[in-house]
């Protein structure tokens, strides 16, 4: 008999903030107790970026998204151990959130890196970046705010491409032209496996 899971470790939710987060409105200036630009990266992973833009730059805040139950807890135990004022994470439906619970132009950036590519053919319809959430993000970002997107998929870089050319609350904008942001635990480790990356940098007009 084997021994049974950890407190907080099982597959299921077992403390309140490992709901998924209603869709309500959420308050960063409440959450964070002052009102300051706010990045908001969907599908945190490992918390890589997070805690490493937060450390780069006390000056905004940052909010981390992540459904999945076993990457929310890693994200939560990391984020906790850095101790940063500046970083929250909840466990929460990327689409969903932003759609409900994020008010217009409260956002400065968004991040999405290495987002669920579904390869598949009949999958391709749960894929985040289309054109009906990308006009989202731009309603939900301040005037000149941006959109950070990096992918190894390059079947969903391609198909990226020509939304792009509909959404048009966004301009796009090379890569280089700003400052890189941290780096994610993926791409770290698809750079050392020599994986092409494809990156889009898009700004609110």
């Amino acid at each position: 008999m084997t021994d049974p899971a950890p407190p907080g470790r099982g597959r299921w939710p077992s403390s309140p903030d490992e709901q998924i987060f209603p869709n309500i409105l959420w308050n960063p200036a409440a959450e964070f107790g002052r009102t300051a630009p706010l990045e908001v990266e969907i599908g945190s992973g490992k918390a890589r970026f997070l805690i490493e833009a937060a450390r780069r730059d006390p000056g905004h805040d940052f909010l981390g998204l992540e459904l999945s139950l076993a990457y929310y807890r890693i994200c939560r135990d990391r984020v906790a151990r850095a101790e940063l004022p500046n970083i929250r994470i909840l466990r929460a439906d990327g689409r969903h959130f932003v759609e409900a619970s994020l008010a217009p132009a409260s956002v400065s950036a968004f991040h999405i890196y290495f987002p669920d590519p579904w390869p598949k053919k009949r999958q391709r319809k749960r894929r985040l970046l289309d054109g009906i959430f990308l006009e989202t993000l731009a309603s939900r970002l301040a005037p000149g705010g941006l959109v950070r997107i990096a992918t190894d998929h390059a079947d969903y870089s391609s198909g990226v491409d020509p939304i792009l050319e509909t959404v048009a609350g966004l301009e796009r904008l090379d890569w280089d032209e700003l400052p890189s942001p941290p780096r994610t635990h993926y791409e770290i480790k698809y750079g050392e496996e020599g994986r092409p990356i494809r990156r889009f940098l898009l700004r609110r007009r």
